[in-house]
C-alpha cells in the first residue's frame, strides 16, 4: 500500500509495540493478551522502519539488553554474534572501533543509515524468533545490505519462521507466499501473491482504459 495506508501502524500492532483500539491479535489461535508480554516478546524479532536502537553498545543493542536482565553472558554472547551472522552484519560490526562493543547513541547514533538498519535487522533476528516483522527492510540498505537481508529471510522461512514483511514498493516481496494491499487503514485486498498481482493489474489496465476514453 502507498505511504500512509496504515502499513506501519499493523506493523507495530502485530509485533506487540502497539495495542489495537478493537479485537484482538491472534497467533496459532492464542491472543496476545493471554500472554506475558515480556515471554511474547522472545518470540517475536521486530525490524521497524526507524533503527530505534538505543545509546550502548552493539552487541547490548542486538540482545535487547538480555545480558542485563537474567540471561547467561557466554549463552547471550553466542546468540549476538549468530544473529550478526545470519543479518550479514559479522564482518561490518568487526571493522567498527570496538566492534561488538562499540557505543552507539539513541537511534543508531554514531552509525550510517545502513549500518543502523543492519545493527537493527540482527536484533530482529537475535534468539531466531518464530515471528519475524520487517517493516521497509531495505530502505537504507545497499546492494551489500540487500543480498544479507534475502539470504536472512530465506532462512528464517527453512527454519519456519512466520514472516510479515511491509512495504511500499514491490522488489522485497517477490517470494512472499501472500500478499495484502493496505489502502486508508483498511485491507482493500488479500490472496496468494498471483491472484493479488493479477487482480492490481487488472484493475490498472481498466483504469487506463477509462483514462483514455474521450471526453
Amino acid at each position: 500500500g502507498p505511504s500512509g495506508a496504515g502499513k506501519s501502524t499493523l506493523s507495530r500492532i502485530v509485533a506487540g509495540a502497539l495495542a489495537p483500539d478493537a479485537g484482538d491479535i491472534r497467533i496459532d489461535g492464542a491472543s496476545y493478551a493471554d500472554w506475558d508480554p515480556e515471554a511474547l516478546a522472545r518470540y517475536i524479532g521486530y525490524l521497524p522502519q526507524e533503527s530505534g536502537l538505543l545509546a550502548g553498545t552493539i552487541g547490548e543493542n542486538i540482545s535487547r539488553f538480555a545480558g542485563h536482565v537474567d540471561d547467561r553472558h557466554d549463552d547471550v554472547d553466542h546468540k549476538i554474534v549468530e544473529a550478526a551472522r545470519q543479518a550479514g552484519a559479522h564482518q561490518m560490526i568487526l571493522r567498527l572501533p570496538g566492534g561488538y562493543n562499540a557505543l552507539v547513541g539513541d537511534g543508531g547514533l554514531g552509525l550510517s543509515g545502513g549500518q543502523a538498519q543492519r545493527v537493527a535487522l540482527a536484533r530482529a533476528l537475535y534468539g531466531q524468533p518464530k515471528v519475524l516483522i520487517l517493516d521497509e527492510p531495505s530502505s537504507a540498505l545497499d546492494a551489500e545490505g540487500e543480498l544479507a537481508l534475502r539470504n536472512a529471510m530465506d532462512a528464517a522461512r527453512a527454519r519456519g519462521a512466520a514472516i510479515l514483511i511491509v512495504a511500499h514498493r514491490s522488489a522485497v516481496l517477490r517470494n512472499v507466499d501472500r500478499l495484502a494491499v493496505l489502502s486508508d487503514g483498511m485491507i482493500e485486498r488479500q490472496g496468494s501473491q498471483a491472484e493479488v498481482r493479477d487482480a492490481l493489474e487488472a484493475a490498472r489496465s481498466a483504469n487506463n482504459v477509462v483514462n483514455m476514453k474521450p471526453r
